[in-house]
């Protein structure tokens, strides 16, 4: 029952991140506006190190931003159609050349060419070697020429080729034999024969995060201390992969609320190195997360409220960003300008290895461009916007929307 209970109060909170006042369109574009936002953070030393710090009480307006201002190289991507390659409404991970469509609707995660050319399907859903029934996270690592998949609750990763067949399992339990991963988030670095982890830190296991070898020897161990919680899967581990050198992490609670912090757990010396937190002054700590992106420190703000007996969602919330380099910062809204501008709810989730992306099914997505064709004033754009439109079927297979995060500073 308590599992039930997890999950109708996880399925509220994504849902309450989709819908909303999300009808509602952007219409204005104040990227003028950034010259003159105020410095709302500084740069301290902890532990001979620097760490950004945002002070809540600075960040006082909110500006709309189109799209185009987080990403590059736009484009939409029609997945191959036939009966084997369709796909749900998974996470969606993408490299340079490929695209990784995660599990849902008991559809195994499924591996695509950037062109939407099926590679095949990514294992099975299953209890055998290579399967899975829950994917918590994924990586491409298109060098060593492997996928690897992260269960829900596991004791190793899942090594895939690149036609999904499965190889190996990557041990994570080698030295705490009994210990199973809640919720965990990964890095694998082959070149240099590294794994960064970090999981749910339950108050029963014996490490939060470590970096170890490919064989599963512990090269460094991250005890639990203030980080740890009582177990409850309603928390997250949340991970943008922006990180070049480490595994950006972040501990969201969801019951537990305090103070804290996005880390770096450092792939070389397997330790936990401060980057990001918030001053929230006297202020009441409500629900929050911080993401790193290239060029900012992206967080947001939102509180519970219970709509049911054991259903919670979340409301009132707040996106803000923090230059790294400049210190300014502002709250903020994302329109998706080269579309319909149509408001991106809890945007920073639909970021992971430096790209934005949104997996859409036709239907929706021939809403959305009538939409589009009426009110976007661009007209390079209404004519992809046309173009794409003599295209579509209902009965195609999903649209991957892709854009490159922006690095420049």
């Amino acid at each position: 029952m308590k599992a039930k209970q997890v999950c109708w109060v996880v399925m509220a909170i994504a849902l309450a991140a989709c819908s909303g006042n999300e009808k509602s369109r952007l219409v204005r574009n104040e990227m003028s506006r950034l010259d003159d936002l105020p410095v709302v953070a500084q740069s301290v030393e902890v532990g001979g190190e620097k760490m950004t710090v945002c002070e809540l009480n600075l960040l006082k307006d909110t500006i709309d931003l189109p799209l185009n201002y987080w990403v590059d190289d736009f484009e939409t991507v029609k997945l191959d159609g036939t009966d084997e390659a369709l796909v749900g409404q998974g996470p969606v991970y993408v490299s340079d050349n490929y695209i990784l469509v995660g599990r849902a609707n008991n559809v195994p995660c499924k591996l695509f060419r950037r062109d939407g050319s099926f590679v095949g399907k990514v294992g099975n859903i299953g209890q055998g070697p290579g399967e899975y029934t829950m994917i918590y996270d994924m990586q491409i690592d298109e060098q060593a020429g492997h996928v690897y998949l992260l269960p829900w609750n596991a004791k190793s990763i899942f090594v895939y080729d690149m036609k999904g067949q499965y190889l190996k399992d990557i041990p994570l339990n080698k030295k705490y034999e009994k210990m199973i991963v809640p919720k965990g988030k990964f890095k694998v670095d082959a070149a240099r024969n590294r794994v960064a982890v970090m999981l749910l830190p339950f108050d029963y296991l014996p490490v939060v995060a470590w970096v170890q070898d490919m064989e599963g020897n512990f090269i460094n161990e991250v005890p639990m201390n203030h980080l740890k919680v009582k177990p409850d899967f309603s928390n997250e581990v949340v991970s943008t992969k922006a990180a070049s050198d480490a595994l950006d992490v972040f501990l969201s609670t969801f019951w537990e609320l305090r103070k804290d912090t996005l880390y770096h757990l450092n792939i070389e010396d397997g330790k936990l190195h401060p980057k990001f937190t918030m001053n929230l002054g006297q202020r009441k700590i409500a629900i929050h997360d911080y993401h790193e992106f290239p060029r900012h420190y992206v967080g947001a703000l939102t509180n519970p409220v219970q709509v049911g007996d054991r259903t919670y969602q979340t409301e009132g919330e707040a996106f803000f960003m923090v230059d790294k380099v400049s210190k300014k910062g502002t709250f903020f809204r994302v329109g998706n300008d080269f579309l319909d501008n149509e408001p991106i709810k809890y945007m920073p989730f639909h970021c992971s290895n430096g790209y934005f992306t949104q997996n859409i099914e036709p239907a929706v997505l021939i809403e959305r461009l009538e939409k589009g064709l009426k009110n976007n004033p661009d007209e390079a754009r209404r004519k992809k916007m046309e173009a794409l439109m003599k295209t579509i079927d209902e009965d195609d297979n999903n649209y991957i929307f892709i854009g490159k995060l922006k690095t420049d500073l």
